[in-house]
């Protein structure tokens, strides 16, 4: 099946095993505004359920591509990249959805960007099962804030005030032919890609004026997923590899906050000492990280996600 002529963005979904989920996907990048686009849906091995239930939508403008064995989202996002005809990709994750106006939206914004090669990005109303939706992130990145500073230093106990989603990118081919996903990493297959994108000659990061998310993120912990494999090691031996790319303080609060927050979920007593070894020995950590390093053992995640939503109930 060929894509429709003179589409001009590619969304690419990886999926595996969750046919369900990618049909209500693939249905929400299908019923975007924009019309002129092309849908790519990469099955990450074989996946014959997923396939039928593909092939029950009826639309020219979307096409899958079958990958032989699976290998995880980095080179499932690579092989929808390689398969893209059009000059722009947006990425969408199999369990999340995209507001109708999401593309229109940030391809206005790159436009007015004024930037060579802008990255856009923009909000996501999390839903997380409890029947409330906030939308994060709370902040964009501040004048001359780093984004490797702004998306890893936390500065308050809850979630989602800096965030930058996957399934909110929408990016040039030729940024994502010049610098692919990695593919021997399991976690932080986004920050890492982002971060080193940004290093690119005239690139940076854009967001759409105004509170409205572009896209729906599904939360659910107990959802496989095609980035959430390993452990929080796995995380931290990412961060060692990615230390050229953040600053001290950037990577002594990753370790201590999201890091520490996988090890606390998993009960690893080794946490408990080698991140503080870790963030003082590599990294510059402050009160605040300290803090909340304690928070995390300490308050149970429960509590602290409740708090969170009341949070974002009254608005704050």
């Amino acid at each position: 099946m060929t894509p429709e002529p003179g589409a001009l963005v590619t969304a690419v979904i990886p999926t595996a095993g969750r046919s369900r989920l990618v049909v209500r996907a693939v249905e929400s990048a299908l019923a975007q505004t924009l019309r002129d686009i092309e849908v790519v849906v990469v099955l990450d091995g074989p996946d014959l359920a997923t396939a039928k239930a593909l092939e029950k939508i009826r639309d020219p403008r979307l096409r899958r591509v079958e990958r032989t064995r699976r290998g995880g989202s980095g080179p499932a996002r690579n092989s929808g990249v390689q398969a893209a005809t059009t000059h722009w990709i947006a990425f969408l994750d199999d369990d999340d959805t995209w507001m109708p106006e999401k593309l229109a939206v940030q391809l206005a914004a790159a436009e007015a960007s004024g930037l060579a090669h802008p990255i856009v990005s923009g909000r996501v109303a999390v839903r997380d099962g409890s029947g409330g939706t906030r939308v994060w992130p709370r902040r964009f990145p501040r004048r001359g804030e780093p984004l490797g500073d702004y998306m890893l230093v936390r500065r308050g106990l809850f979630w989602g005030e800096a965030l930058v989603h996957t399934s909110t990118l929408l990016a040039e081919r030729t940024l994502l032919e010049n610098v692919p996903f990695r593919e021997d990493i399991s976690r932080h297959e986004d920050m890492d890609w982002l971060l080193r994108a940004i290093r690119e000659p005239g690139v940076g990061i854009v967001f759409p004026p105004g509170e409205s998310p572009v896209a729906t993120w599904s939360v659910d912990r107990d959802r496989p997923r095609l980035s959430r494999a390993g452990d929080w090691r796995d995380s931290l031996a990412w961060a060692r590899r990615a230390r050229p790319l953040i600053s001290r303080r950037a990577y002594a609060s990753f370790a201590l906050t999201l890091v520490a927050a996988h090890a606390a979920r998993e009960r690893s007593a080794e946490g408990i000492w080698r991140l503080p070894w870790e963030a003082f020995r590599h990294g510059r950590p402050g009160l605040r990280d300290l803090f909340l390093f304690a928070g995390i053992w300490l308050v149970p995640e429960s509590l602290r996600e409740r708090l969170g939503r009341r949070r974002s109930a009254r608005g704050g």
